[in-house]
C-alpha cells in the first residue's frame, strides 16, 4: 500500500509502505520507531480497512452458511428418494404417533391418545436416519442457531434442551422422553405432501383427512416444493404454556394453503367443498395478501404452524440467507423439490410463482388449487 506521512516539520515523504517504517530511525534521533502522528495515521487506516472488509467477511459467511444450508437439504432429498425406492413410491407421513417404545404404528388406529405422547413423536427424519439414508447431522443448518429447533421432547441430554422448553410430559428438565426425531431440525416438510399425523376424523377434528402420498400423483416435481428451511427461531415453531415455558412443534409441517370455505384450516370444509387457494385473494400480488408478515411482526410469534394460531403457515419458512428484494420481508431460504434439485429463494416468489403444488395432495376429498394461473416471476 503506498501512501504519505507527515514528521514533525511538517514535510510530506513519499514511502513504499506503512509497514516499511517500522523499525526507520528518525532523522536527527538516535532512537527508532513510529511519532505519534505516524501511530495515529497507521490506526487509522487499520480501522478503515477493518470498517470495509467486514460487510464483506460477514457476507461472505452468511453465503458460506447458505451453501452448506442447500447441501445438507440436498443430501436429505437424496435420502428422501432412496426411501421412496424402498417403499413403493410412497411419501413418508411428517410425523406419527408410536404406539409402542419400538417405534410400531398403524395409519388408521383412529383410538390413538390425542392428549398425550407417551412414546414421543416418530418424525419423518427417523424414517431416514434409523436406515442409514442420511446422517442426523444432515438435518441441520449453521444458520440456525445451534443447528435447528430441539425436538418436541428431547430426551436425557440437556445440550438437547433450550432454556424455556417444555415437552409434551410436562417436564422442564432432561428426562427419558423422547422422539424419534434427528436431534435437531433445521428443515420443514411440504404438508400438501408429507403430512399431519391426521388420518382419520377423530384425529383430524375435521370433515377431511390425511392420506399419504404417491410420488406418481406430483405432476410438476422440478417445480413442487418438498421440504425448506423453518424460521431461524425454535419459539416461533412451538406453542406457550406454563407461563413462558414453550412446547416447540419442530414435527410439524407447512401447509401454505387456504380455502376460501374455511381460511387456514384444511380439515373443516366439507369433502366435496373445492376452493384451495395460494393467499387470502384469488389474484394476490403483494406478500401481505399471500398472508406473509414482515420479519419484525414474525420473529416474536408463537404457535405459527397451526390455524388455530390466526397466522399463515408461510411465516414458518426461514428467512436468515443473503438476498431478497425488501429487507422488511428478510432474506431468502433454501427449497428442495420433490426430484431433489435446491434453489434459493424468498417465501413470497415460492407462493407468486405457485411452487408448493396444484394440489392439496394429502387430503382427503377436493383438493386442488383453483388459482394455479397466476403471473409468474
Amino acid at each position: 500500500m503506498r501512501g504519505f506521512r507527515v514528521n514533525e516539520q511538517g514535510a510530506r515523504v513519499t514511502v513504499k509502505s506503512m509497514i516499511s517504517t517500522i523499525g526507520v530511525r528518525k532523522r536527527g534521533s538516535s532512537s527508532s520507531g513510529f511519532t505519534l502522528v505516524e501511530l495515529l495515521v497507521v490506526i487509522s487506516i487499520i480501522a478503515l480497512l477493518i470498517s470495509i472488509l467486514l460487510p464483506s467477511l460477514k457476507k461472505a459467511r452468511d453465503s458460506a452458511k447458505a451453501v452448506k444450508c442447500a447441501a445438507n437439504l440436498k443430501s436429505v432429498g437424496v435420502g428422501v428418494a432412496t426411501y421412496l425406492a424402498e417403499n413403493n413410491g410412497v411419501y413418508p407421513p411428517s410425523y406419527v404417533y408410536p404406539n409402542d417404545a419400538a417405534g410400531s404404528w398403524n395409519l388408521r388406529d383412529g383410538g390413538q391418545n390425542t392428549t398425550s405422547v407417551p412414546f414421543g413423536y416418530m418424525h419423518w427424519s427417523y424414517f431416514l436416519y434409523s436406515n442409514g439414508k442420511v446422517g442426523d447431522e444432515a438435518f441441520q443448518c449453521p444458520s440456525f442457531t445451534n443447528g435447528g429447533a430441539p425436538r418436541t421432547n428431547p430426551g436425557l441430554e440437556s445440550r438437547n434442551w433450550e432454556s424455556g422448553q417444555i415437552d409434551a410430559g410436562h417436564n422442564n428438565n432432561p428426562n427419558e422422553l423422547v422422539d424419534k426425531q434427528a436431534t435437531r431440525m433445521a428443515y420443514a416438510a411440504n404438508a400438501a405432501i408429507m403430512p399431519r399425523n391426521k388420518f382419520t376424523p377423530l384425529l383430524s377434528g375435521g370433515q377431511r383427512r390425511n392420506v399419504l402420498v404417491q410420488e406418481n400423483r406430483i405432476k410438476r416435481p422440478g417445480s413442487t416444493i418438498l421440504a425448506t428451511e423453518y424460521l431461524e427461531n425454535w419459539k416461533a415453531l412451538g406453542v406457550p404454556e406454563s407461563g413462558s415455558l414453550v412446547l416447540v412443534k419442530s414435527h410439524r409441517p407447512i401447509n401454505v394453503f387456504y380455502h376460501l370455505g374455511s381460511s387456514y384450516n384444511e380439515y373443516e370444509a366439507p369433502e366435496s367443498s373445492p376452493g384451495f387457494i395460494y393467499g387470502e385473494v384469488g389474484n394476490a400480488k403483494s406478500p401481505e395478501q399471500y398472508g406473509l408478515l414482515r420479519l419484525g411482526k414474525v420473529k416474536d410469534k408463537t404457535n405459527i404452524l397451526d390455524y388455530t394460531s390466526g397466522v399463515p403457515q408461510i411465516n414458518a419458512v426461514g428467512r436468515s440467507h443473503p438476498g431478497g428484494t425488501d429487507k422488511a420481508y428478510g432474506g431468502t431460504a433454501n427449497f428442495m423439490f420433490t426430484d431433489t434439485h435446491v434453489d434459493r429463494m424468498t417465501a413470497f416468489q415460492t407462493m407468486r410463482n405457485r411452487l408448493w403444488g396444484d394440489r392439496y395432495y394429502s387430503l382427503s376429498g377436493e383438493n386442488q388449487i383453483i388459482n394455479m394461473d397466476a403471473p409468474q416471476d
